[in-house]
């Protein structure tokens, strides 16, 4: 077994986890099969005070282990400092009753930019619920293999008009800019933005933040004007934890 240790400031793993702000984790516990450098590896997650300590069952070169760590430090955002983020959810009428759910969680990205897409694709019209359980179904037979992603392996999971959009994102994704890819439309690139590049100044719209931003904050409409003065370049972050609490409800 392989270990990585990696110094964590304003994190807490245990926390973050049970948030659901993730794409990276599909099963109950922290733990995630991922496929680098065209072979499967199995990761496990716990915290030891301020380290993040990930076990690894296969034998890698120290060279893999560096860029491992290099990703897992990305997709969990260990190196972001949030603290003008808390600082706008301090003076937040919303987001200051959520201070102790936000402080010390961060979102979690896809191991992979092909993951994210599947799932900004699969998530179209889709609950948060129900989105996870049909990541989890993909993640267990497919991983996210863009080989694996053919029209005879993705039928059995029943996901309808997306099925086609996953096909042509496994035939064109490296090839094609994002933006020419079937499927992947503004809300979409949006989404692949805030949750896999972690530029929350992007922002979208759909039912559940058009519906937080009229009946909390009373605006009803130039909703995107209005998301630049609640929470400036951070509002795709603030978009993101305000769908979670609001979910749950």
């Amino acid at each position: 077994m392989v270990r990585i240790k990696i110094k964590t400031k304003d994190f807490d793993f245990e926390k973050t986890f049970k948030s659901g702000l993730f794409y990276f984790f599909y099963m109950e516990k922290p733990t995630r099969v991922v496929y680098f450098d065209k072979k499967f590896i199995s990761l496990s997650f716990e915290q030891n005070g301020e380290d993040l300590v990930v076990d690894i069952s296969e034998k890698i070169r120290e060279k893999e282990k560096e860029l491992l760590k290099k990703r897992i430090i990305c997709c969990l955002g260990l190196e972001e400092d949030l603290s003008g983020f808390y600082e706008i959810c301090k003076r937040d009428k919303v987001l200051m009753n959520y201070l102790d759910k936000i402080i010390g969680t961060k979102i979690i990205s896809a191991f992979s930019d092909f993951e994210s897409l599947v799932g900004a694709i699969i998530s179209q019209n889709n609950s948060y619920k129900n989105y996870r359980k049909q990541m989890q179904r993909v993640y267990k037979k497919l991983n996210f293999v863009q080989e694996n992603y053919k029209n005879e392996n993705l039928k059995v999971f029943r996901l309808g008009y997306k099925i086609p959009y996953l096909v042509h994102l496994a035939n064109n994704f490296g090839e094609s800019k994002i933006k020419d890819i079937k499927g992947i439309g503004n809300y979409s690139i949006n989404l692949y933005r805030i949750f896999q590049k972690r530029d929350y100044n992007s922002f979208y719209m759909d039912c559940l933040t058009e519906k937080i931003m009229r009946e909390e904050y009373r605006i009803e409409k130039d909703f995107e004007e209005g998301s630049v003065k609640l929470w400036g370049k951070y509002r795709g972050l603030a978009e993101a934890y305000l769908q979670r609490f609001f979910e749950e409800k």
